[in-house]
This record gives structure tokens, sequence and C-alpha cells, in this order.
């Protein structure tokens, strides 16, 4: 139980504000209990205004709600999603100030970074729960707990960093996307590192503009102030926010794969993965990697970054992440008879180039890009995949991803204007027989091929319209080259 004036002390003195012991916090009126608090925000889809009378009815004993309406038992507050934060990390006893956390932002590789921190962190002796975009792990043992958002709400943030710490956990990694900085989710979280993976086109369908986007990722690094940033300077967008916080005397490292950095490393190929050799302001080292992709080394390397500032020796890191294995869907590889395919979670132009460019880089055969692009989301990158996918592979087919309430057509019609819909680019829609072609076709050549199979990674499920059904990349790639 905490009491409502240090919890919400912005509130003091607001109508209908109450001084009471308060014993839970809600964003979901069918979760309330007596005694709680629900908060009305109105959200993209549902308007918790309207979930009021039901929260009520369960035994809300303060109600707050982001719009100013004619309720005597109704508490206003402005702003209510830049204050929820502060609110939820106070009820929860400011509990991300007792963990070392680790929060990754980007385009890409977010999964990847905080993964790997946290499974080195294990390896190091240091108990560590994680929240990804795949799911939540506290102390290497998984949460079955479904995952919907990159960046939960703030609530159910803090209510996980102290599930963490009443299991041992010292140390939190999670991933920040550019809604949950752009929306507050992140609001009284202690960070102390803070990772910018990647930076390119996505989520313009909300954004809006990239100019738009990219100020979301620096909420990270500029407003929320961490302790530390490890920032991926490749991008033109990296490099600036790196001169940035430079500038401003933040305590800050750069990270490349092809500039001068504090954080650099060379590599060469070894059957399915990679030697890495890193320089970095702690020492030399080397490593191997089981990954042939250099750009998840280079999440890995924003992970060995954090570690190595912590004050674990260089060589020590580099021990861990040799022994590491990497999130489901991120160029997970699985045998097909002579061939090899590849899934991956690529579904944004960066992604795409790179996995293909990867995979060119280590095989001589030719190569095979299965993908789609999901339905009311960025359309403008479309046709961008469309290119990229013909021009880093020697075929093409498009199908469905999750096409929502898109016309399944029109997305493959978008994918196809980029492309100069030559003899090599194939569509078919049902994803299922867009895979079972494409091992056919690899099979029929003599030498060795490699499929590309991106945009739903370890996702195992599609959308069609409303409706979820069960669908899995690796599974349906497991059975058909058993069959």
């Amino acid at each position: 139980m905490k009491n409502s004036s240090e919890i919400m002390p912005e509130l003091i003195g607001s109508n209908n504000f109450v001084n009471c012991e308060i014993s839970s916090l809600h964003l979901d009126s069918r979760d309330v209990k007596e005694g709680g608090v629900f908060f009305a925000i109105k959200g993209t889809n549902l308007n918790g205004m309207d979930f009021i009378e039901e929260a009520r009815s369960k035994g809300a004993k303060l109600i707050v709600s982001e719009e100013l309406i004619n309720d005597n038992d109704v508490v206003h507050c402005n702003n209510l999603k830049e204050f929820l934060g502060k609110f939820a990390s106070r009820f929860y006893s400011d509990v991300s100030e007792e963990l070392t956390t680790f929060c990754a932002t980007g385009t890409n590789g977010k999964t990847t970074s905080v993964e790997t921190y946290a499974n080195i962190c294990l390896r190091l002796g240091k108990q560590c729960g994680y929240i990804s975009t795949i799911g939540k792990s506290i102390n290497g043992k998984g949460v079955d707990e479904p995952s919907h958002l990159t960046t939960p709400d703030p609530i159910s943030l803090n209510q996980s960093f102290s599930e963490m710490l009443l299991n041992g956990a010292t140390h939190a990694a999670f991933e920040a996307s550019s809604h949950g900085l752009y929306q507050g989710r992140l609001s009284g979280i202690n960070i102390d590192y803070a990772v910018l993976t990647s930076f390119s086109q996505d989520h313009l369908d909300y954004h809006k503009s990239l100019e738009e986007y990219g100020n979301a990722k620096r909420i990270l690094f500029k407003e929320l102030k961490p302790k530390h940033s490890f920032i991926q300077i490749d991008s033109e967008f990296g490099l600036n926010l790196y001169k940035d916080l430079i500038e401003n005397k933040a305590e800050v490292f750069s990270v490349s794969l092809e500039k001068k950095s504090d954080f650099s490393a060379s590599f060469n190929k070894t059957d399915d993965s990679l030697e890495v050799s890193l320089k970095s302001p702690y020492g030399k080292t080397e490593f191997n990697l089981r990954t042939i992709s250099r750009y998840i080394a280079s999440n890995v390397i924003c992970s060995i970054a954090a570690l190595s500032v912590e004050g674990v020796k260089i060589d020590k890191l580099a021990e861990c992440a040799s022994e590491i294995s990497f999130p489901a869907g991120r160029l997970e590889s699985i045998r097909a008879g002579k061939d090899i395919c590849y899934v991956d979670y690529a579904h944004t132009p960066e992604a795409l180039k790179h996995a293909l460019k990867e995979i060119r880089e280590f095989y001589e055969g030719e190569i095979w890009c299965v993908f789609g692009c999901g339905g009311d989301r960025d359309k403008g990158k479309r046709s961008i995949m469309g290119k990229i996918a013909e021009d880093y592979s020697d075929h093409v087919i498009i199908t469905d991803d999750n096409p929502r309430n898109e016309a399944p057509q029109k997305i493959i019609d978008d994918i196809l204007e980029g492309t100069t819909k030559s003899e090599n680019i194939k569509t078919i829609s049902d994803r299922r027989e867009a895979i079972k072609f494409t091992l056919k076709e690899m099979a029929k050549r003599k030498s060795m091929n490699i499929m590309l199979l991106a945009g739903k990674g370890h996702e195992n499920y599609q959308i069609i319209g409303s409706k979820r059904t069960k669908f899995d990349d690796r599974g349906i790639l497991l059975s058909l080259t058993k069959s």
C-alpha cells in the first residue's frame, strides 16, 4: 500500500483528489482491483474514458483522467502520459534505481543487444532480467507472458523491474522503441547504459517524417540522461547524435564497423561464424561469434562496451560472447539438403539490405529472397525494399507478411513499384506456398542455393484482417525440409 499524495504530489490541490492509501495502478479497467488507481488515457484504438464506470464498479479508489470531464469523482491531470512514468516509479519505490539498467534503441538490433547483454551478465555470475520484443526473462528463465509492445507501459515496466529485484536480479536490460520514447513510457526510469544500435527509415506511418522519428530516438539520450551512452555512428543520424552528446560533455562512446571509433572491429569468416578482432579503450581482444552478420556483431559489441565500462575485463567479456546464442529469427539458419535457409526479422530497408549483403559475403550460391511488407504500416518503405531485394539477390519471391486490413495484392503491387518486374521476380501471396515453391526451385539446382526468409523472424502468427492465426516461418521450413 502506498500513499496517493506521495505517489502523485503533482495532483495535490486538484479537484477531486484525495489523500488515501492505494493498492495498485491500472491502465486496463479489466484488471482494476479494490483500492487501486485507474488512469483513463486515450490510446490508438481505445479510450480509457469509456471504461471509467467499469473501473469504478471494480473498486477503484482514485480515477485520474487526461481529459477534463464533468465527474465529481474523476481527477483531471493535464499531460497524464508524461506524469504516468513518475507515478509508477514512485509506487514501485523507484525500483530502477536499485538495478543496473541497460536500454537499447535503434531501428534494428535492439533485441539482440538487450538479450546479449543479459546473457553475458549471467555468464559473469550477475543476475539479470530482460524485456525484449520477443519476450521476458528473469535470471535466465523465460517468463510465460505475452509480449505485445517492444517497450511496455510505465506501470508494467516498473512492475517487471520489481519482479526482477525480488528474484535477486542486480541488472536489467530492456528495449526503447520510438513509440515508447515519444509516449513517455520511460519517464522516471533510471538508465545506466543507453545504446543506439542503428538508424534508418521505419515507423513513418506513426512519426510522419524521418526527422520526427529521429527526435523520438534522441529522447533516450538527451532527456532521460543516461549515465553512459554508446552510439553506433555508421549512420548520419548516429554520427550527429554522437557529436551532439560529446559537445554537451555527456559520457559517451562511439561504436563503428566502418569509422574510427572507441569500439571498432575487424572480421574473418569461418564456416557459419565470425572471428572478431575488437579494439577498445579497455584493450584489444579476439573472439568467435555464432553468426555470419557483422551487424549482429555490432550489437554484441555495444553490450560488451557497456560491461567494460562497468569494470569487467575485456578478455573475460570476449570469452562470454563466444558462448552465447542469438535471439530467435535473427539470421537463424536451417539446412535444406545441400541448401541453407535463413529466417530473419528484417522488416526495414536497412535490415533487409544488411542481411542480403552478409549472405552474399559468405556464400557463392544463388540467393533467393522471400519477403513481404506489413499492412497498415509505413507504406513508403515497400518500393524501397522491393528495389533492395532485387539489387542484392538473384531471385525475389514477394509474398504476404502481416497484411492486416489491407488487400494483400495492393501491398505486393507497392513492393513491385521499386523493381524492374523482371522474370526473376515472382509473386505468391500465400506465404507457405511461397516458401514451398522456393525450396523446390533451389533443390533443382546442382550447386548450393541460399534462401533469406525475411520479415517475421520470431513471430509465430500471421495477421490477416483482424484475425491472428498460427504461422511460424521456422516451423514451416522445418516441416517442408523434412517432407
